[in-house]
């Protein structure tokens, strides 16, 4: 009889309900500021600002492969046969090629499959909970497995920063864009295109950035008989709720959930301000 696990990194820890699922474990990405190195769930948000704001310089790095091994070894041993891994894209990060080469190590008996879709964070959380309803729902690993292909063929990762501070940070921006960035209050979005995230618009007001956001449903619901979206917020509670309301009283099957959390790896790139919108099409 087929017991089915999922392995996730910790990028894609954005949704609570994730503790409820017992066959769900976690690589954890590392997060270092000067000689010091957590892993990325032990880091809260609070701590990472401080020691950006103090001026130290931050670094991440994927998993190992022997953080994936020891994850599989301990499915193995709780008499898992089968492991689906989700992990955020592999444009990003070397988390992908790490879980290839575990896969590549294993001496047991654990058929594994390794995958990086072309999105991330939230973006894979979204596809991730459904992954883990058909695990619960006790379906074939073959149709699990089917079922990745479905959700992450055509996923969209779109957001907008409150400020331009990360992206400068992060090198997405040099200081002479940031300042007339900032003086003309430009609105950058951002959206993951095969994997990478790209600075696709910017826009001088925050309704622009929703226009920009319900286009894409549009497209979406035109295409899909299933649309399923995730509203992500980080201080801008006002304007994602703004998104919610436009979706809900235009499209009553749409599923949306709303997240208010990233994690820190992906909070030291867009900082604490901002909103945005993952789409996936069946």
């Amino acid at each position: 009889m087929e017991k089915i696990g999922l392995l996730i990194d910790s990028t894609t820890l954005t949704r609570k309900d994730f503790d409820d699922y017992d066959f769900i474990k976690v690589t954890q990405l590392k997060v270092s500021f000067d000689k010091e190195t957590y892993d990325e769930s032990e880091l809260s948000i609070e701590k990472m600002f401080k020691n950006l704001d103090e001026g130290k310089r931050l670094m991440t790095s994927q998993p190992s492969p022997t953080d994936f091994l020891d994850q599989f070894k301990k499915f193995y041993e709780e008499g898992y046969t089968h492991v689906i891994t989700i992990v955020l894209s592999s444009k990003l990060s070397g988390t992908y090629q790490s879980g290839l080469l575990a896969k590549s190590l294993i001496d047991f008996p654990l058929e594994v499959d390794v995958y990086s879709p072309n999105v991330a964070s939230y973006g894979v959380a979204l596809g991730v909970k459904k992954i883990a309803e058909m695990i619960l729902e006790g379906k074939a690993y073959a149709d699990v497995n089917k079922r990745y292909f479905s959700l992450f063929n055509d996923a969209f990762v779109a957001f907008t920063l409150g400020d331009l501070d990360n992206l400068i940070r992060g090198g997405r921006l040099n200081r002479v864009q940031a300042f007339l960035g900032k003086m003309l209050k430009i609105k950058p979005i951002i959206q993951m295109i095969e994997g990478k995230l790209e600075l696709v618009k910017k826009e001088r007001a925050n309704k622009a950035c929703l226009e920009f956001f319900m286009k894409n449903v549009d497209e979406y619901a035109s295409k899909y008989d299933n649309v399923y979206i995730d509203i992500v917020q980080m201080d801008m509670l006002d304007w994602a709720e703004k998104l919610a309301d436009m979706l809900q009283e235009k499209y009553k099957s749409i599923e949306i959930h709303m997240t208010d959390y990233l994690s820190p790896v992906f909070y030291s790139h867009l900082g604490n301000k901002g909103f945005g919108i993952a789409i996936i099409g069946e």
